[in-house]
């Protein structure tokens, strides 16, 4: 007969194997909604889908790109919430384990819920206005300084010398490339705002700055060959490359504003407003002028390129015109 030390020690639950357990539990179970879905998918590729490829090619499948699966699926969509519903009922219907008891229990939130039914209509649809100047200006703050310091951190590893000039080029073009991928998400106001144009966009921006880092991996290559030290310039040089981010956002923010006003005709107009820097000539030129959306110089279009710490603003006319002065017509 085992002890009670040994039946106590049999009651322990291992609190990681029991976290895991209880995710592979629910994977299995937006799985098997999404089956019993049984709705053919768009074709038109997920924003998700487009972030994943041009970040990490091979990103191996989580609960997260089940839910993108779902959401994928339901795009268009009259009744989102309760087609969930009916997933999670039809995986209920023939399973009695804890599987089936988790899914009956949340058809009923569903259904019983204006707020989780509204809920997952929003995130099917996506948000719909993309983030406030200000809101933007702040998250893309944080995403750029994020990745100056993973940036610096790597041209110091190759000043170190603990990786080669090959491998340097490599993990600066992986790192840009998830850099401006979630820029210009948060431009956008979310994946699910992502249009074929803002994914143009997007490629156009990562090829450009990868063109960049092709000049900037050859004068390393030839301080290498010639048995020079890589410079702390160069670590600043590196760092550099995460400026662009705002660029990337305020391109993917401005389309998502010109397409409003091409589906609704909506009253909006642009203005081209100063940050906090030393600015170029052109900035201060069209700065304060509010003029219709797209008429006036993209950000990074400047003298100071991707330096460039102007921002776009939006509203009507009247609104703009009233805090900015008059602009062109």
């Amino acid at each position: 007969m085992p002890s009670f030390q040994d039946r106590n020690r049999a009651k322990r639950v291992d609190p990681t194997k029991a976290s895991r357990q209880q995710n592979n539990e629910r994977s299995t179970l937006i799985d098997r909604v999404l089956q019993a879905l049984e709705v053919n998918p768009t074709p038109q590729e997920t924003a998700a889908q487009t972030a994943a490829r041009i970040a990490e090619p091979e990103v191996p499948p989580t609960r997260a790109n089940l839910i993108d699966r779902v959401l994928a699926r339901l795009r268009g969509d009259d009744a989102p919430a309760q087609t969930i519903a009916a997933g999670f009922k039809a995986v209920a219907e023939n399973d009695q384990t804890v599987i089936g008891r988790t899914a009956s229990a949340t058809a009923k939130i569903i259904e019983g819920s204006k707020e989780v039914s509204d809920a997952i209509e929003r995130a099917v649809s996506g948000e719909t206005q993309p983030p406030q100047r200000t809101e933007l200006e702040n998250a893309v703050d944080q995403l750029r300084s994020n990745y100056r310091d993973k940036l610096r951190g790597i041209a110091e590893q190759l000043q170190a010398g603990d990786i080669t000039h090959a491998n340097f080029r490599y993990m600066m073009g992986k790192e840009v490339k998830k850099l401006l991928t979630q820029a210009a998400v948060l431009g956008a106001g979310g994946q699910a705002n992502m249009t074929d144009t803002q994914r143009k966009l997007l490629d156009r921006s990562v090829r450009d700055q990868l063109a960049y880092l092709d000049g900037f991996h050859r004068d390393i290559r030839e301080l290498i060959n010639q048995g020079k030290p890589i410079p702390n310039r160069m670590i600043g040089r590196a760092g550099s490359y995460a400026s662009a981010a705002m660029i990337t956002a305020n391109q993917a923010r401005r389309q998502s504003m010109a397409d409003e006003v091409a589906q609704d005709d909506a009253d909006l107009w642009e203005v081209r407003v100063l940050g906090a820097a030393e600015h170029c000539v052109d900035c201060v030129r069209y700065a304060n002028r509010p003029a219709p959306i797209g008429t006036l110089p993209p950000i990074g279009d400047s003298q100071c390129g991707s330096n460039c710490k102007c921002q776009f603003e939006y509203g009507s006319r009247e609104d703009l015109e009233r805090k900015y002065g008059k602009g062109s017509s």
